[in-house]
């Protein structure tokens, strides 16, 4: 457990207004004032609880900086909504003016909100202690501490409406992606990048990392993706959201066009709008569990894919380079990072790797499978994959995002990679 010491003025407790209905059952909050000077560091270590990382280059972090060094007003303490933290116990002692915070459980205990603040507050101390400012200002904050929380979610969510908190980060939070964390922890490139590394779980994280990171130390990825995409390139092959049983199913451009209704649709694991959260989660592990013998293979051929599709374009002699899409400063792959030639937009990307939905089975136990490794499918039809999607652009402009949301493409795309799957198939049990 880990106590930290801060001189409190105006120490406060406030029982819940019900807590005689039920002794010890409800949370307690206590509320005072520390000098700026004298916040913690440590706080820096209980972070976890708050649903996301915090950017300190906003508009809104500007004027938090501005009134904290302000010294000609002393009113930092009334205009700043101050830092709330979720403690397993606090005591406070008349006599020092002291109080004791104790922290145990990083899931349920450190920073909910005021994570700004907290952080421009140590980020001052640092500068003064560096002698990049003569003093920290004669400023107050205001701290209310909560015990007896059993979970912070909901109050993280309800306090943190000044900046929205998205939903990933919410998800973050209550641990939604845990199990495909665990998952994803065996994806690794030919280049040794591991795609967990780099997946943006929650607000500002990458922004956050970057400014941690001084110098641009390699521990740095050099690109981030948000798990949200992850999500969306992975529903593209969920047999309870878009089953490839026959030719005539709904193809996922939902996957390309919406992120945000991915990620809910995820969540969701297939079940009814009233279905209760719990429900969901249990569904939605037990998916991922049966996906996961095929979850590596999807993004490790989203990566070959991306990285050889123009090649695939110069056997059928289409001119790739020439497109205005094709474009691009040092242009890396979405998931590894490694260098491209060329862009190859998202609009080619989802119908392109979504045809190898065509691919899963399902066995009687619910364990996916590959009916053909899809990197060896790659191989046998990409010159068709790449003959039906540069027809498709030439025939809409050249535009990423109207190829993308060619309804035509990604039947077409599909249906061709559903046949060869059943040809390798009747060929394999003759």
């Amino acid at each position: 457990m880990t106590k930290l010491t801060i001189p409190a003025k105006s120490f406060r407790r406030f029982e819940d207004p019900r807590t005689q209905e039920r002794p010890g059952e409800y949370p307690v909050k206590y509320r005072f004032y520390a000098p700026v000077g004298s916040v913690p560091s440590a706080l820096l270590d209980w972070m976890s609880t708050n649903p996301r990382d915090q950017n300190l280059n906003t508009e809104t972090a500007k004027i938090i900086r501005e009134s904290l060094l302000d010294d000609t007003e002393h009113w930092f303490h009334l205009w700043n909504r101050g830092i709330l933290i979720s403690a397993e116990k606090i005591t406070f002692d008349n006599r020092t003016g002291l109080a004791d915070l104790y922290l145990d459980n990083p899931q349920l205990h450190g920073n909910i909100d005021g994570g700004h603040t907290l952080r421009i507050i140590l980020d001052c101390q640092k500068k003064v202690k560096d002698g990049q400012l003569d003093r920290m200002p004669a400023q107050y904050v205001e701290m209310e501490v909560i015990t007896g929380l059993t979970s912070p979610e909901g109050l993280a969510e309800a306090r943190n409406t000044s900046v929205a908190v998205d939903l990933k980060s919410m998800e973050e939070l209550r641990r939604s992606f845990d199990v495909l964390k665990e998952i994803l922890k065996g994806c690794v490139f030919e280049n040794g990048q591991r795609l967990l590394d780099h997946v943006e779980f929650r607000q500002n994280q990458m922004r956050a990392a970057k400014e941690r990171d001084v110098g641009g130390a390699a521990q740095t990825p050099l690109s981030w993706v948000d798990v949200r995409e992850i999500i969306s390139i992975l529903n593209m092959f969920n047999q309870v959201l878009y089953p490839n049983s026959d030719l005539k199913g709904v193809q996922p451009i939902q996957s390309f066009s919406g992120k945000e209704v991915g990620l809910k649709k995820f969540l969701q694991a297939g079940l009814d709008r009233d279905a209760l959260d719990e429900e969901c989660r249990e569904a939605r592990e037990d998916l991922l569990r049966k996906m996961a013998p095929i979850i590596p293979d999807i993004f490790l051929l989203w990566d070959h894919i991306e990285r050889n599709f123009t090649d695939a374009t110069r056997q059928i002699n289409k001119r790739y380079g020439s497109r205005r899409y094709a474009k691009g400063n040092n242009p890396t792959a979405l998931l590894s990072g490694q260098p491209l030639d060329y862009v190859v937009p998202k609009g080619i990307m989802y119908p392109v790797v979504g045809s190898f939905r065509a691919l899963v089975r399902v066995g009687k136990d619910g364990m996916y499978c590959w009916a053909v490794p899809p990197i060896q499918a790659w191989e046998d039809m990409k010159a068709t994959l790449a003959t039906f999607v540069m027809d498709t652009s030439e025939e809409l402009a050249n535009n990423p995002a109207n190829i993308g949301r060619s309804s035509n493409l990604w039947s077409n795309l599909f249906s061709n990679m559903f046949v060869y799957a059943l040809q390798n198939e009747a060929r394999s049990r003759s």
